[in-house]
């Protein structure tokens, strides 16, 4: 059986990583290695993806085609997947793109694609394109280049990817077809539709088709008169809540800065709490600048999850934001936990499990999320909780569930077994 690694290119994605690491090592069949090239993200990215299992960070550079030749010469693998960090893989993606790999013996290949979060008219031009893909790799090879599949040893021998181009992804695909046998393949990765939200339809359809135009001629160096930025997406673009219903089935999005008011419809979110090694917990007081119970103390940190995340990826994610700390365990102890409440004028209205993780490191608050953080026991906590006037309601509450949870304890009792 071909060992398998996965190639990710990263610049200020900790938006997006750790959704996509996490579908990876939720896989039926999980990749050898997975390598995470950073090109220098001014975020959380590389310390987000470094909490990963299987996960190895390597500092590059730009273009992202510099990242992705770097990764295949770092890459152990027999086969090796170039993954974008806005996609996620559905659970049995690797295993089918391998076995189909195998049985029609391709030497590369892009799998179908698919938006997320699901959207009508993104759908349609996605469709549109995978139709156009299969139609084209009879003639002139193409591809989404936001995924491609390759043997190692095959991509070496035709020179790898060039760094020094723009779009180096559709000119691999292109030389690929000339010098093996590359194929669409029918499994799907699901892909942000976040260029879609931030310039809307048509510019990117617009876009598309005058860049298929240049690909069609093998005009890549004028190709690049369409911009193409990477890593500069508005944080608002990506900033979007979870509405479920009654039985936490989501039933839509919405932008976290709009969602609060006396209305607020029911969304997902989570609650953490952060052990040290000694067993002590990490409280915060919340920023002045922040909507609801400004300068309160509460737990570690609070978050929403973005669409597709889970919520311990999303806890990892928001303790580097936040706290600039790594978790080295999370556990989902309150998985159902649900609240409301209000704050002058405005209402929290979530389902939100509550998470326990352990961290070896010192925080270091971001000021524009936390204005102080202190280490308490778990009993100075409980008699905290005891009062109204000391911590937010949702920590007070959590804090009396967590104190009933077995698993909890079990987690207390690890961290203070280390000291």
């Amino acid at each position: 059986m071909s060992t398998i690694s996965v190639v990710i290119p990263t610049l200020n994605e900790e938006q997006n990583i750790g959704r996509l690491l996490s579908s990876l090592l939720r896989q039926s069949r999980r990749p050898d290695e997975i390598l995470v090239v950073d090109a220098g993200s001014m975020d959380g990215t590389a310390a987000i993806a470094s909490q990963y299992e299987s996960v190895r960070v390597i500092q590059g550079r730009p273009p992202v085609g510099a990242q992705r030749q770097l990764g295949l010469e770092n890459a152990a693998g027999d086969l090796v997947f170039f993954m974008d960090a806005d996609t996620i893989a559905p659970p049995d993606f690797i295993a089918h793109c391998q076995a189909e790999m195998l049985r029609r013996r391709i030497d590369a290949a892009c799998p179908a694609f698919r938006p997320f979060p699901p959207s009508f008219s993104v759908s349609i031009v996605y469709g549109m394109y995978n139709l156009l893909f299969r139609v084209l790799q009879w003639f002139i090879a193409s591809g989404g280049g936001m995924c491609i599949i390759t043997n190692r040893d095959f991509a070496v021998r035709i020179g790898g990817l060039r760094g020094n181009l723009v779009y180096e992804d559709i000119e691999f695909i292109r030389r690929a077809s000339r010098r093996g046998r590359f194929r669409m393949i029918r499994p799907h990765i699901l892909v942000s539709d976040r260029r879609f939200r931030e310039y809307g339809v048509v510019t990117m359809l617009l876009q598309y088709t005058l860049l298929s135009f240049f690909f069609t001629f093998g005009l890549f160096r004028w190709a690049e008169i369409i911009r193409y930025p990477f890593g500069k997406y508005k944080r608002s673009s990506e900033e979007m809540v979870v509405l479920v219903n009654e039985k936490n089935e989501p039933t839509g999005l919405a932008r976290k800065d709009k969602i609060h008011s006396l209305k607020t419809p029911l969304h997902r979110g989570f609650s953490l709490f952060v052990l040290n090694r000694r067993g002590e917990v990490l409280l915060q007081q919340r920023s002045e600048t922040k909507q609801t119970w400004p300068m309160q103390w509460s737990n570690s940190c609070c978050g929403h999850p973005l669409p597709g995340e889970e919520a311990v990826d999303a806890a990892r994610r928001r303790a580097v934001h936040e706290l600039n700390l790594a978790m080295d365990t999370v556990s989902n102890v309150l998985p159902d936990y649900r609240y409301r409440a209000q704050c002058d004028g405005l209402v929290e209205n979530e389902t939100c499990p509550v998470l326990v993780g352990i961290a070896s490191g010192t925080p270091d608050p971001n000021p524009a999320e936390v204005n102080e953080v202190r280490w308490v026991t778990w009993d100075e906590l409980l008699e905290m909780a005891g009062r109204e006037d000391m911590l937010t309601p949702w920590c007070r509450e959590e804090v009396r569930l967590l104190n009933t949870s077995p698993q909890f304890h079990r987690i207390l009792t690890e961290a203070q077994s280390d000291t």
